[in-house]
């Protein structure tokens, strides 16, 4: 037992010290057969009480032991290694689902809404599309400030008609293309601030916002609406809207309260507005 224990462990210490490269596999079994030889001799000493021979195999003794320590030693490293590696693996994995852009998830139901009011426009044809002259003074005024007669004025951004840019953000809600819509409505509050469309164009953009679950901003535009034109051609909805962002963010009294000044608000709303009213009064369990 010892012997193989012995002839195994200067085997290892072998195929540790030489470059696998550097030598083919008879070299290697030569250089075994001998140190068996070699041990055999050590063996043979050590049973006739030879104190070198005896030295000698507790060596090897010493060798063989610090081998096995050292294979326990490479598989523990290995496992932990192993385990590093997995974690590096899965923070990765965390890191790059967290710097993914995320869509926000749409609100059927809202989005639904949404679409019945827009449908509605297009039967009434309350928003009028491209109505803005393809010469407008505004265009004049521009060619003149240029001092050159006839000519366009050198880099002036185009000019967009309100009606116009309103139409563009709208034609992203019928798209589906909420993002694209809320900047485009955005950008129109803040250039046309005045203008007849802006308490409307808030009512949309806030719908861009409750679709996606965005109930505080959602609640923040109805508002805006409501405050700029209480008697608009969106104000019914805005309101309804308003108490629905409410009832979403848990605000369920305050919502049914809100629901309550719909009829002395706007007793002449729309059918559609007052069974939009009724069915959102059903929703937040008012009485």
């Amino acid at each position: 037992m010892i012997r193989i224990s012995v002839i195994l462990a200067v085997a290892s210490a072998l195929i540790a010290s030489a470059p696998a490269q550097s030598q083919s596999r008879r070299e290697l079994s030569e250089r075994i057969d001998a140190t068996e030889v070699r041990i055999g001799e050590l063996e043979t000493q050590f049973l006739a009480g030879d104190p070198v021979a005896e030295a000698l195999m507790q060596r090897f003794d010493a060798l063989d032991y610090q081998v096995r320590e050292m294979t326990g030693e490479v598989e523990r490293l290995s496992f932990e290694n192993r385990q590093l590696r997995n974690q590096v693996e899965a923070l990765e994995a965390r890191l790059a689902e967290a710097e993914s852009p995320v869509e926000p998830a749409i609100d059927g139901e809202a989005a639904a809404w949404m679409n019945e009011g827009l449908a509605q426009d297009e039967v009434s044809g309350a928003t009028p599309l491209g109505t803005a002259e393809p010469q407008s003074s505004l265009n004049a005024a521009q060619n003149q400030a240029v001092g050159v007669l006839g000519a366009a004025p050198i880099d002036a951004a185009p000019v967009v008609a309100p009606a116009d840019a309103f139409a563009a953000a709208r034609a992203r809600l019928l798209d589906g293309d909420f993002g694209g819509a809320q900047t485009g409505f955005e950008d129109f509050v803040a250039r046309y601030g005045e203008d007849p469309l802006a308490s409307e164009a808030l009512y949309w953009l806030g719908e861009t916002h409750f679709v996606r679950n965005n109930y505080t901003e959602a609640a923040d535009q109805y508002i805006a609406s409501l405050r700029m034109d209480a008697a608009g051609a969106r104000a019914p909805d805005a309101l309804v809207r308003l108490a629905a962002s409410m009832y979403s963010m848990g605000r369920g009294r305050e919502a049914c309260d809100t629901l309550a000044r719909f009829g002395r608000q706007f007793p002449n709303a729309s059918q559609a507005s007052r069974d939009r009213a009724a069915r959102e009064s059903v929703r937040a369990n008012c009485r």
